[in-house]
């Protein structure tokens, strides 16, 4: 296996950096195969089960569990593996399990039981890879083109997004199995493109061979050993939860109150998603111009007094707007924190702390449905959107309040094992006085 050389790679655009771009475009057919799939999901489900609403709901808990259970055992492994022989595994798997979904649906033996089984596969080699490519960025790329590289990356999941939904629906209505067949291509396609990669993708050796449960108390205790972010990781949560929220109460307010037509959902979610793609296209340039504080505290500012803005506005082009400008912030400041995170992280640590990360965010993005569920049953939309706007307010005030995240600043040089990892350690913090966990 070749490592690249440094010098090399820093002197090479993105889009001349062979593997950055083989690990870009592969990526991008899986993620898009994913949105085709996920979206046809609970559809697949319903029909299996012959119009089962409950059948709809385990469904979804199959695709939103693996959250829960796989990504801090999938950090360690990432952290253990060749990251790239990781993605190619979990690529063929992928191929191997949307396959099956659409020969299973061709040949009509698909039950509920083996549609809850795959689904749950699926998402869980999806978690495996997203993690190992995560880490494998910093390897193709080197750290003064990781801003550049990671707003690519964001923006290439809210574009799949944003027309793998529609791409997926159409295909399921045209035939059932063709959402599956083409996802399945899109994961061969990226296991070719993986297993062309040169660079050398391997995290540092480990001392001596341990637990899941050790490796796993050591990237916490690492975090905890983190001021920005042991403490911006929760607010980022609940930012998360409330954000939910919001999803919720647009479509409760404009089927339920406002007696638009379904289909107006989908008009909204397509001038929102717009918003997110460009937020991730111009990340790069609010990061050369704004510090990390601003972006954190001005962007939860803004989602306040937008989802004020909200509980005040009506139809779908007027909400699509406003919660487009809601995308937009999110991405910029979702690339920004994912830039600090990677560049404060130890490449040996890389996997844990982004599942960790990515843990604590699903955890405040199912305790927000949920909440928004008893939130729009107990009051109307305006008032629920009034209540998360508040709520958001409190969010960006506690967060200008954390002395380390005024602090922050997105390190330009690769941390290692001498010297902090976190910029705001080497000031005094009153919050860390007597020192953290090791």
């Amino acid at each position: 296996m070749t490592v690249l050389d440094e010098k090399t790679v820093a002197a090479v655009p993105l889009r001349r950096n062979r593997d950055f771009l083989l690990l870009w475009t592969g990526n991008w057919l899986q993620f898009f195969g994913s949105r085709m799939s996920g979206v046809c999901y609970p559809l697949l489900a319903l029909q299996v089960s012959g119009g089962s609403a409950r059948a709809v709901g385990f469904a979804s808990a199959a695709a939103v569990l693996p959250y829960a259970v796989v990504q801090l055992p999938a950090g360690v492994l990432v952290d253990r593996w060749d990251r790239r022989r990781v993605m190619q595994v979990c690529a063929v798997g992928r191929t191997a399990v949307l396959a099956a979904v659409a020969a299973m649906v061709l040949l009509d033996v698909l039950g509920i039981g083996a549609l809850l089984a795959l689904i749950a596969a699926d998402v869980s080699l999806a978690i495996v890879s997203s993690l190992a490519e995560r880490a494998a960025v910093r390897t193709v790329v080197p750290d003064r083109q990781l801003p550049s590289a990671l707003a690519q990356n964001e923006a290439r999941g809210r574009i799949a997004g944003l027309l793998g939904g529609p791409a997926g629906t159409v295909l399921f209505t045209w035939s059932r199995w063709s959402p599956y067949l083409a996802a399945a291509f899109g994961a061969v396609v990226a296991a070719v493109n993986v297993r062309l990669i040169r660079a050398d993708c391997r995290p540092a050796a480990a001392e001596g061979r341990r637990r899941i449960r050790e490796d796993l108390s050591e990237g916490l205790a690492w975090v905890r050993t983190q001021p920005v972010l042991r403490s911006a990781l929760p607010l980022v949560a609940l930012a998360t939860g409330l954000l939910q929220v919001v999803s919720l109460a647009l479509v409760v307010v404009l089927v339920k109150e406002e007696g638009h037509a379904e289909s107006t959902v989908g008009l909204l979610l397509g001038i929102s998603g717009c918003g997110g793609v460009l937020g991730a296209l111009s990340a790069r340039w609010w990061m050369a111009r704004l510090p990390m504080p601003a972006l954190l505290v001005g962007g939860f500012t803004l989602w306040a007094v937008l989802m004020g803005g909200m509980s005040a506005a009506s139809g779908p082009v007027a909400l699509g707007l406003l919660f487009g400008a809601m995308n937009l912030i999110g991405a910029v400041f979702g690339v920004a924190t994912a830039v600090y995170q990677m560049t404060t992280t130890p490449d040996r640590l890389q996997g844990r702390v982004a599942a960790l990360a990515g843990l604590v965010t699903a955890a405040g993005a199912t305790v927000g449905a949920f909440g928004g569920g008893w939130l729009l049953e107990t009051f109307d939309g305006a008032r629920s959107l009034r209540f998360t706007a508040v709520a958001m307010a409190v969010v960006a005030l506690s967060t200008g309040l954390v002395p380390s995240v005024r602090r922050a600043r997105i390190p330009t040089a690769e941390p290692t094992a001498d010297t902090p990892a976190d910029p705001s350690a080497d000031a005094p913090d009153p919050e860390s006085r007597g020192g953290a966990p090791a």
